[in-house]
Order: structure tokens, then sequence, then C-alpha cells
């Protein structure tokens, strides 16, 4: 009997063990990617600075070169979000199947065992490996919790924790099924809600920012090239800084233009993380938002007005 049990669990194990270590070699191989790109870009623009004495060069490389190291990680990660959608998306369409399959006559096993079969996303493989896992006698507790594991949603933890209520239970599976399948619908329309009422929030964001980026434009394409004509008169007439607008000889445009640039960039990102956790819910979905902004920021001080 013992015997029987390790050779179960080694199974169950080298099931694991090839997606475990996918997901850590794709990891890895994107780490190491956006490293050696990030390090190339911020190398070069600090070489091209250095022999065209120009600092928005070195900025704006900077910021590409941190955005390079960050876009990878970024894309993998959001691909990884995307799939957790699709999961809780297609979850009471799973339900509905086992339900559908209960009332037909099929027990609990069984009627997981079929909805495998279905067309659901990317549900679909972690269905596949849950019948696999219950197919070669795996005990359905474990087949569950490395379904959980697998999906990595709380939607779907959920659902496995009511499945495994329903079938120690026992009873009405059907009915059990049907309140499992309500629960997790009106879990998802209460999400939906939520996303629907913050949109407007997140075009708050995008509103504000565009705003302080008109207003940063037009001082540095108005108010100070006028201050520039104002020096330029000022060192024509050898007045210095004598006289009512003598202090303006002494102002640095060059330095005032990049800290209106670094704010800009502090805008984006505080608030493209804050557009992705107020839409999403994640922290992670705002990079899109940050990467957005950056790229609106450095197109919008760079072209010339």
């Amino acid at each position: 009997m013992e015997r029987v049990e390790r050779k179960q669990k080694r199974k169950q194990v080298i099931k694991l063990e090839p997606s475990e270590s996918i997901l850590s070699n794709n990891i890895l191989k994107t780490l190491s990617f956006s490293l050696i790109a990030s390090i190339s870009v911020l190398a070069m623009s600090f070489y091209f600075s250095e022999y065209s004495n120009s600092t928005t060069i070195r900025d704006v490389g900077l910021i590409f070169g941190i955005m390079v190291g960050i876009i990878p990680l970024t894309i993998h990660q959001l691909k990884e979000v995307q799939r957790k959608d699709s999961i809780d998306r297609n979850l009471p369409v799973f339900l509905l199947a086992l339900l559908s399959s209960v009332q037909s006559g099929a027990n609990l096993i069984k009627a997981i065992e079929q909805a495998g079969e279905r067309n659901l996303g990317a549900l679909t493989p972690e269905l596949k490996n849950l019948r696999a896992n219950i197919s070669w006698g795996t005990p359905i507790e474990d087949a569950f919790e490395n379904f959980a594991e697998r999906t990595g949603t709380r939607v779907a933890r959920r659902v496995t924790v009511l499945l495994e209520m329903a079938m120690k239970i026992g009873g009405d599976v059907s009915e059990n099924l049907e309140m499992i399948q309500k629960h997790v619908s009106e879990m998802q329309n209460i999400e939906k809600s939520r996303k629907s009422a913050l949109a407007p929030y997140t075009y708050t964001i995008y509103i504000s920012f565009g705003v302080f980026l008109a207003v940063a434009v037009l001082l540095t394409t108005s108010f100070f090239t006028e201050i520039e004509k104002v020096q330029d008169g000022l060192l024509a007439s050898g007045s210095g800084t004598e006289g009512l607008f003598g202090s303006l000889a002494s102002m640095e445009i060059e330095k005032l233009e990049s800290a209106l640039f670094n704010m800009a960039i502090i805008e984006a990102l505080f608030g493209g993380l804050a557009a992705g956790k107020i839409g999403a819910g994640s922290y992670v979905a705002g990079t899109k938002h940050v990467v957005a902004m950056i790229v609106i920021a450095v197109i919008a001080f760079n072209i010339p007005m």
C-alpha cells in the first residue's frame, strides 16, 4: 500500500516539474534579455551624450534604458494576467458544464473528465491536467490542490474548495453545483461593475497628465523662449544683471526645462501605477500606462514646435 502511494506521489511530482521549470526558464530568459538590452541602451546614451554635450540625450537614453529593461518583464506578466482572466471568465461555463453532466446522470468525477474536452480558453489545459491526475489515481484532494496551484487565481481556488465540500457533504450534487455557479457568476458581475464604475477615474488620470504636459510645453515653447530673447538682449546691450530685467540674465533655461521633463516622468510613473490599480486592481497592469505616458512625455518635450 505504501509503495502504491509513493508511486502516485512520484507521478504527481513528475507532472508538476515540467510546468514549473518551463515557467522559471522563461522568466530567466526574459530577465537576461531585459538586462542586456537595458545596459546596451544606457551605455549608448551616455556615450553619445559625452560627444554631443547634450543632457537631453542622456536623460532620454536613461529613461528608454529603464523602459527596455521593464517592458519585456511587463509583457510577460501581462500575458500571465490575461491567462488568469481567461480562466476566471470560463469558470462559470465550466460549472454549467458540470451541472448539465450531473443532471444527465454522470457523477462529479465523470463530469469533470467530460468538461476537460470542451474549449474553455486557458482553463482547458488545466482541466486536462486535472483529468489526468484523477485518471492516474491521485487523491481528489491533491488533484484539486494541484489544479488550484496551477491556475493561480483566487476564484479558481474558491471553486475547488467549494467542489471539495460538495463532494464530501454529498446530498443533491446538482443543487450544490448550481449554488456554486451562481456564486461565481455574482462575483464576476460585481467585479465588472467595479471596473466600469472606476473606469472614469482612469480617464481622469490621463486628462490631468495631458493638462500638465500642455502647460509644460507652452512654458518651454513660449515663455522660456521669450526669456532667452531677453537674455540675448541684455548680453547685447552689456547691461548684464543690472536693470529691471537683470535677474532674468542668471536664469538657466535648460535646467528649468529639465525640471519640467523630470516632473512629467514622475507623474507618468505614479499616475500610470495608480491607473492600473484603479482599473485592473493590480500595479503590474499599470506598467502599460506608465510606458504609454512616458512615451507621450518624451515626444511632447522633444518635438520642435
